[in-house]
């Protein structure tokens, strides 16, 4: 599906299936929307469940050019457009956490509720994944067997793979089923790179649920406390023995705290669309997305090797 107008129109492969308020996912690091495939049936039994894969990412091509999280979160708006949706559920996973909060951030009149899923406010200041874990991800020339056994460590959690070995390869299986070429892999690593949300998390609005795998390696819980912290109201729920790709490990008990939750605050509409400096200030700073993104991250660079007070006035 083409989404926006001039230089910055993209395809977009997108399915869509279930009825009911709409819910939009958005996934993350360059893996498609496919990944969703095995618990997707469960919302849609109760939702209008829209799920894509990211310029750049699966069947989505990749852009020609480096793209931004501000610009993955115009193409999830203007995705909607195309849909004629005015505002929906916006369920961000991992990278698409990241995507979800400039969403909110930019576009507050299309969120009606926020689920930030296993990720972080990126930058600096972000917990980083543990050693062993980052080790593994970073090696090169690994074998593939090897490689799929390391990545099933980074994002299941040791019980789950002894005891659904079957599950985690249908679940690799997913993630490497549309591979992303190198220029989509190199464009989604700048993005993700540049991401830095902490000192604007107090401006989101929306409803927000931040739901994050207790054991996760890949993203520790750090994270999510610090999201919970930062958003006025959130509610942060640890899914307990689950790792980072905790909707595939515990899909059940995922389920039932986004409904139990998002029906604790229902009905809940959209907020109000930005208006004044801000509403005409975003356009251009998502256009130098990944601009503004260096300048962001070297702020809070500096704020993180300063004295404890500067901390504190870089919010």
């Amino acid at each position: 599906m083409k989404v926006g107008h001039g230089a910055t129109a993209t395809r977009l492969h997108v399915d869509r299936e279930g009825t009911g308020e709409p819910l939009l996912w958005i996934t993350g690091f360059a893996i498609s929307s496919e990944i969703f495939s095995p618990v997707i049936g469960r919302y849609a039994a109760g939702f209008d469940c829209i799920r894509y894969d990211n310029r750049g990412a699966g069947r989505s091509p990749a852009p020609w050019r480096p793209t931004s999280v501000p610009e993955l979160a115009g193409d999830a708006v203007r995705l909607l457009d195309a849909l004629g949706i005015d505002s929906a559920h916006v369920y961000g996973l991992s990278m698409g956490g990241m995507v979800a909060q400039e969403v909110a951030l930019r576009f507050p009149d299309r969120v009606r509720a926020l689920v930030l899923g296993g990720t972080t406010h990126g930058g600096p200041r972000a917990m980083r994944p543990s050693p062993r874990i980052a080790a593994a991800l970073a090696s090169r020339g690994t074998p593939a067997a090897l490689r799929a056994e390391l990545v099933g460590r980074a994002l299941f959690t040791p019980g789950f793979r002894e005891r659904e070995p079957a599950l985690v390869r249908r679940y690799l299986g997913l993630l490497g089923q549309h591979r992303s070429s190198a220029r989509g892999m190199v464009s989604h690593l700048a993005a993700a790179t540049y991401h830095d949300t902490r000192a604007r998390l107090g401006r989101i609005s929306a409803p927000t649920l931040v739901l994050h795998g207790a054991q996760d390696e890949l993203t520790p819980p750090a994270n999510a406390r610090l999201l919970a912290q930062a958003i006025a109201g959130a509610r942060l729920e640890l899914v307990p023995d689950a790792g980072h790709a905790y909707l595939l490990e515990r899909p059940e008990l995922s389920h039932a705290l986004f409904v139990d939750w998002l029906a604790s605050i229902s009905p809940v509409s959209a907020g109000r669309a930005l208006t004044g400096l801000g509403a005409r200030r975003e356009p251009l700073t998502r256009a130098l997305g990944l601009q503004v993104g260096m300048l962001r991250t070297a702020r809070s660079l500096v704020v993180r090797r300063g004295p404890p007070q500067r901390s504190n006035q870089g919010e």
